[in-house]
C-alpha cells in the first residue's frame, strides 16, 4: 500500500473560524463577554493576553454588528467568512 500523501488544499473551514463562529451564534453579548475575560485571565502573560484581548474585542464588536443586521448570516456563513479573514490575517503577518 502507498502512503497517504499530503494534500496542498486546506480544509474549507478553519477550526478556528468554527469555534469562533459558534461562539457567535450560541452566545448573547454578555456570555460573550464574560467568555473573552477568561480567556484574558487564563492567557500567558505578554503578548498571547494581548493577542486575546484584541480577538476578544474584534469578537464582541462583529457581535454586535451582527445584532444590528435585519438578517442574520447562518452558522455555516459565519464559518466561511472567519475562514477567509483568518488566512488573511495570517498572509498578513507572514509579510512583516
Amino acid at each position: 500500500m502507498l502512503p497517504p500523501v499530503p494534500s496542498p488544499i486546506l480544509p474549507t473551514v478553519d477550526p478556528m473560524a468554527q469555534q469562533m463562529a459558534q461562539l457567535l451564534v450560541g452566545s448573547d453579548e454578555d456570555e460573550l463577554r464574560e467568555i473573552v475575560r477568561r480567556w484574558i485571565a487564563e492567557a500567558p502573560a505578554g503578548g498571547a493576553r494581548r493577542v486575546y484581548e484584541e480577538l476578544g474585542s474584534r469578537l464582541v464588536e462583529m457581535k454586535q454588528a451582527l445584532a444590528q443586521q435585519p438578517i442574520q448570516p447562518t452558522r455555516e456563513e459565519l464559518e466561511t467568512a472567519l475562514t477567509m479573514m483568518l488566512r488573511l490575517a495570517a498572509t498578513e503577518g507572514a509579510k512583516r
